[in-house]
């Protein structure tokens, strides 16, 4: 009778040092005290935070690379045209778009869509050019402005040439379909 009551005791007081050590090995790496998110979903907010960030990056960053295009090869100039400073007759966005350059519809306000679907925007004008750049609205093009908001250099990203639009607007001008593939 006492090895069985040794036995049971054993066996409980085995069960129970099992329990704390599971207990804390569980608190060290997997608890989820109240109020905080689990670790599944620790993993999804940060990939979810990574991808935004990463989506930024692609579609805005030059990696300095307006050195270039401004500094060197005066790019912008030819972009403003001669009315803004800048040489010759300038871009306008009716050229852009017939070269492949895209516009982001998302990046734009509802009063320019009104404009554009009403055809009472000039897309012959480089002074809307420099609106859409103004806005972030010419996909994979970013212009960098002084402060007197003449246009001082402009950069490439990845997204000029690895997105597109869908159209939905007009042609050339819709939401993104950013991807891998070449879009112009």
């Amino acid at each position: 009778m006492k090895t069985i009551q040794s036995s049971f005791k054993t066996a409980l007081l085995l069960s129970t040092g099992l329990v704390a050590v599971a207990g804390l090995i569980f608190t060290i790496y997997g608890a989820v005290s109240p109020g905080q998110p689990s670790f599944d979903q620790v993993i999804k907010d940060n990939s979810k935070s990574m991808m935004a960030e990463g989506r930024q990056t692609f579609r805005f960053d030059t990696f300095g690379d307006e050195a270039f295009w401004g500094d060197t090869l005066q790019l912008h100039l030819a972009i403003e045209g001669a009315n803004f400073g800048g040489v010759g007759a300038g871009l306008s966005p009716e050229t852009a778009l017939s070269l492949g350059l895209k516009v982001d519809v998302e990046m734009l306000s509802s009063a320019i869509i009104d404009q554009l679907k009403k055809n009472q925007l000039n897309l012959s004008d480089p002074a809307v050019t420099l609106l859409l750049l103004k806005r972030n609205a010419v996909v994979g093009l970013t212009g960098f402005f002084n402060s007197n908001g003449s246009l001082r250099s402009v950069g490439i990203s990845c997204s000029l040439c690895h997105s597109t639009v869908d159209n939905s607007l007009t042609f050339g001008i819709g939401h993104r379909l950013d991807g891998g593939r070449t879009a112009i």
